[in-house]
């Protein structure tokens, strides 16, 4: 069994791999258990054999006997707790179990019950140090069925001792279920409707395997399995450690000895976390050198019609932590957290934490701002040590995070922190504060603002070709009217000006008082009128076609898109949730994606977002990564835009570490501050780009969301019928500006010629009277 589940587990390791051995032990005569005792300790004398496992190992005798070098995994709760530093229980030990069913009864507020087992009454000793009045009862050694007569018996003196709450402590799974199925009624006197059970739940059954689950399912217990699985993970868990990468091929067999396997034990904080929880040993006893379970929980849950999970226990260094769910209804306590200062240990992440002008700033401060006021707690803000960070390159930085918040080095984690399950095992979460999904990061398309986009219909040449047309049909009007006699005694005369004016009256399918008279001019006119209405009409339909290809958004703006095409490029950063998303998904086209960006893994798994900003500068790549960030991106490079994606969903808060007293309230706090707004308030003020980039920022893009056409399309039309009108009103002005001139200048010439004739006439009188004179006339 151990050998099959070695070989689930480790299919993804293949250069790490486990070898099993079977000790045989015959119980037959003494000699057979003298040569089976023999066979043993010579195999386990080899140093290269480095653990010892299996519930029936224990016949072996004292560890220090037969089990000399080896660490001594034992399976079974019932074996007991062996005083030798080499055994390494996998089951919670006895004495910490029943200080949980004391706690645990206290938190329900419990003062009296009844106490059935069949063995085991060691929790009635914790029970009465918590002040709880405990009836001892003892449950049949074998229990065939819920209908087994001693079973009646015993819950006829259940009824008997008039007990409305009673424990029913075993770790036998058919007992407890047997117990249950029994007759309610006969357990508790008048009690009409379906009883209300509590219990530990010691197994995560989502952490074994479905295939060791089918395939030993009917034969073993969920728990037996459940067992199995953590000792074969934790034994691959070390291997790994100690062989350091077993993905990659090694040149030469190593073996981890028993030796090694210890020193690997005391050289991790967290050794493993399986389907029983953390795998942390502490001493039991410094004289006696046993070893115990801790740093583990064990959730608390209630089932009246659906299945709660109302607390937990928390087993630590320090003792046994027992703690309950508060109702929603409850007040928060401000006086409990006055003057008490938490300490935060922060993430940068754009813009949930920043770190601006010597102090931290951003969407998370300001949340914990709004709670310290309506707790009236403080906190101080700190950062993971860089030489922490150094040392365990090959861990996220969320991971360090998590391990400092279960050590108790902090008090509440904040940051771009994703609510996730294998990290909701670990520590405790707050309610959200912001959701988000995907996005996709791209350069903005450029607006190429063209304002004679009218005239796109037709080419350039099909214009010049349109406008001689028109020139010549004026130009052969002119010239044909000369030898129309109709006109001679008319004063529609076809003069070059006319001629012009009426061929475009045609082509703009205007009208004019002229009309050509001779059968020449109107066979012209005629087939220049359906010339016209075919470039009208094509006119026409190419501008509704270019216009409507106008808004039609060729972007690519889906991953299904990106999927299918390989020109355009597109990436993620590296080492982060998304990352691990398309790794690990089947889906198309996610997988499609993952293949893709793996084969260009320089260009497409970037090292930070300040890289993948640059990329998309460039105008030919997308980055894929949490809607939130990408918005925030987009909000201060306005070149570029965030477009949602309808998968990734994530919910981000803050964590604690397990057990924390405080996280009921200041969830609760949450909840106060959604209700009033303050949340909204928050996730407008970091997520708004009023102040960053303009109306026309935004707008700037070719591709609209409407088919309404605006200005910028037609605004061309509009330059030219100002144009024109310009030109008309300045040729009009140039025309009386000329006449005026001209006026001007005649008169000028006309006041010099009478100027002119003025002086002659004086010359000619004075030359008159000088010439009569002289006759003596005058």
């Amino acid at each position: 069994m151990y050998e099959f589940i070695s070989n689930v587990l480790g299919t993804d390791d293949k250069n790490c791999k486990i070898k099993f051995q079977t000790l045989e032990f015959d119980t037959t005569n003494g000699s057979t258990v003298y040569n089976s005792l023999t066979r043993a300790r010579s195999t386990l004398e080899n140093n290269t054999v480095a653990v010892a496992i299996g519930s029936q190992i224990d016949v072996f005798t004292s560890i220090d006997y037969v089990i000399t070098q080896q660490v001594h995994l034992v399976t079974s709760s019932e074996q007991g707790m062996e005083s030798a530093e080499r055994v390494i229980p996998i089951m919670p030990d006895p004495e910490s179990l029943s200080m949980a069913v004391g706690k645990t009864i206290k938190a329900l507020d419990w003062k009296k019950v009844a106490f059935l087992a069949q063995d085991d009454f060691s929790p009635v000793h914790e029970l009465g140090k918590e002040d709880i009045f405990v009836w001892p009862i003892m449950l049949p050694d074998r229990i065939a069925s819920s209908d087994d007569l001693e079973l009646q018996h015993t819950l006829i003196n259940l009824r008997e001792a008039q007990m409305e709450k009673f424990i029913l402590h075993s770790m036998n799974k058919s007992v407890v279920k047997t117990v249950i199925q029994a007759d309610f009624r006969e357990i508790v006197d008048g009690l009409n409707e379906m009883a209300t059970l509590y219990g530990f739940q010691l197994l995560n059954p989502s952490k074994i395997p479905k295939k060791a689950m089918e395939s030993f399912n009917g034969t073993m217990s969920r728990l037996d399995i459940g067992i199995m699985v953590d000792v074969v993970g934790i034994l691959r868990h070390y291997l790994n450690k100690f062989v350091q990468n077993c993905s990659k091929e090694v040149t030469e067999d190593r073996f981890i000895s028993a030796s090694d396997f210890k020193k690997q034990l005391t050289l991790e904080k967290l050794t493993y976390n399986g389907a029983l929880g953390d795998y942390v040993w502490v001493q039991y006893n410094e004289n006696n050198g046993g070893n115990v379970r801790n740093r583990y929980q064990i959730p608390i849950y209630r089932y009246v019609d659906t299945l709660d999970n109302i607390g937990e226990s928390i087993f630590s260094r320090d003792g046994i932590n027992t703690r309950t769910f508060a109702t929603s209804g409850k007040k928060l306590d401000v006086e409990v957290f006055k003057g008490k200062n938490f300490s935060v240990l922060a993430k940068q992440d754009e813009p949930f934490v920043m770190y601006r002008d010597g102090k931290y700033v951003g969407f998370c401060v300001d949340v914990l701002k709004e709670l310290s006021k309506e707790l009236n707690f403080n906190f101080f803000i700190t950062e993971l040590p860089k030489e922490i960070v150094l040392e365990n390159r090959d861990k996220s930085e969320w991971d360090l995070i998590i391990n400092e918040l279960k050590q108790g080095n902090a008090s509440i984690a904040i940051g771009a922190m994703a609510v996730k399950a294998d990290r909701e095992e670990q520590i405790s979460f707050s309610y959200t504060i912001i959701s988000s999904s995907v996005s996709m990061l791209q350069k903005r398309t450029p607006d190429t603002r063209h304002y004679f986009q009218f005239l796109w219909p037709f080419s350039t040449w099909l214009w010049l070709t349109i406008v001689a047309f028109f020139a010549l049909v004026g130009l052969s009007l002119f010239f044909m009217s000369k030898y129309d006699k109709t006109q001679q005694e008319s004063d529609q005369r076809f003069d070059l000006k006319e001629s012009m004016w009426y061929s475009l009256s045609v082509l703009l399918q205007g009208s004019t008082e002229y009309s050509p008279q001779t059968t020449s001019m109107r066979t012209i006119v005629a087939f220049f009128w359906f010339c016209t209405l075919v470039i009208n009409a094509a006119y026409t339909a190419n501008l509704a076609a270019f216009l409507t290809l106008q808004q039609i958004d060729n972007r690519i703006t889906t991953v299904d898109a990106l999927a299918r095409q390989t020109s355009f490029k597109y990436g993620i950063i590296n080492n982060t949730d998304l990352m691990d998303f398309f790794a690990k998904s089947r889906d198309e086209p996610y997988e499609r994606m993952w293949v893709f960006m793996k084969l260009q893994e320089l260009e497409s798994l970037l090292p930070n977002r300040t890289v993948a900003l640059q990329q998309v500068a460039s105008g030919q790549f997308a980055l894929l990564d949490d809607g939130v960030i990408n918005d925030y991106l987009a909000q201060w490079n306005c070149e570029t835009e965030s477009i949602e994606q309808n998968f990734g969903y994530k919910h981000f808060s803050m964590g604690f570490p397990k057990g924390a007293p405080y996280r009921d309230d200041i969830n609760r706090a949450l909840l106060a501050l959604k209700e009033k707004g303050k949340l909204d308030d928050l996730r407008a003020k970091w997520w708004s780009s009023s102040e960053n980039c303009t109306a026309d920022d935004r707008s700037n893009t070719k591709v609209k969301s409407s088919s309404e056409l605006d200005l910028t399309n037609m605004l061309g039309v509009f330059i030219i019928l100002i144009a024109s009108a310009i030109l008309s009103i300045a040729w009009e002005a140039g025309e009386v500006i000329f006449k005026f001139y001209e006026n001007t200048k005649k008169d000028k010439h006309q006041e010099k010629v009478n100027e002119n004739s003025t002086d002659v006439d004086k010359g000619t009188f004075i030359r008159r009277e000088i010439y009569e004179a002289d006759l003596g006339i005058a």
